[in-house]
């Protein structure tokens, strides 16, 4: 389902994305890193192409979330014939292994309560497998729970697969691990729920004045959800993004909180 956000952007979109940006900047430290977050990858097509020459095109980083068991040599190769070979741009890694929920009642999970530790950890160890053989050096090892939610059986099965960190929304519980970093996501492009176009840009910008004013902006992106005010939406903020003198775009690989 498409946000009601993109229904219809206000001619003013470009200048209230800048206005945003820079008051979180003058109430935070001034500077922030800026990382972007595509999940649902591994199936080539138009949106995908669209989402990676926008990237291209402004010489951004993105972090790419693959589901393992959506991805085979086949597919891989004809995402790099978008991506190219290089990995400099890209922090390819691991988004689950099926994008299933297992859970009977409460919010959507894979790696949830509903599952005992043992199956988890076969999963993430049957993923990073999977990805590993496929991509080769290109895989890096960091891991986004699908649904953005995951249990301390899910983390501390990433520890013991020598992950470098996890991604999860802002406040997710329960909390990491000291030695398991969370790269949070704290603004949500596409999986939106407010009615109100308004009220949902505002919503949007005000999440991105507080990331930005928290010196680490986490932003999620899902190509499938996006029709050309998406798109327009998108171009904008990296065209902010990229010219703008006080943000640091990076990929996982770049942030120093890594261990």
């Amino acid at each position: 389902m498409i946000s009601t956000l993109y229904t219809n952007l206000p001619h003013d979109t470009g200048q209230r994305l800048q206005m945003a940006i820079d008051r979180g900047l003058t109430n935070g430290t001034g500077t922030s890193q800026v990382f972007f977050r595509a999940d649902d990858i591994g199936v080539p097509g138009k949106q995908f192409s669209r989402l990676i020459r926008l990237f291209c095109d402004n010489n951004l980083p993105l972090c790419l979330a693959v589901v393992p068991t959506w991805l085979t040599d086949t597919r891989f190769q004809s995402l790099q014939n978008l991506t190219g070979q290089s990995t400099a741009q890209w922090c390819w890694h691991q988004h689950g292994w099926l994008h299933k929920n297992h859970e009977t009642s409460g919010k959507k999970q894979e790696f949830g309560p509903g599952r005992s530790g043992a199956e988890q950890l076969r999963d993430l160890k049957n993923g990073k497998k999977r990805l590993t053989k496929i991509m080769g050096k290109s895989f890096a090892p960091y891991f986004t729970p699908p649904w953005n939610r995951c249990s301390m059986e899910t983390l501390q099965g990433l520890q013991a697969l020598r992950f470098k960190a996890v991604s999860r929304s802002l406040k997710a519980t329960p909390p990491a691990p000291p030695a398991l970093p969370d790269l949070h996501i704290n603004i949500d492009l596409h999986t939106r729920k407010e009615k109100d176009p308004e009220i949902a840009l505002k919503a949007l910008l005000k999440e991105l004045e507080l990331g930005m004013q928290s010196g680490q902006s986490g932003i999620m992106i899902h190509h499938q959800r996006m029709n050309q005010p998406a798109f327009d939406f998108l171009s904008l903020l990296l065209q902010i993004i990229a010219s703008h003198q006080r943000l640091s775009p990076v990929r996982f690989q770049e942030i120093p909180c890594n261990t």
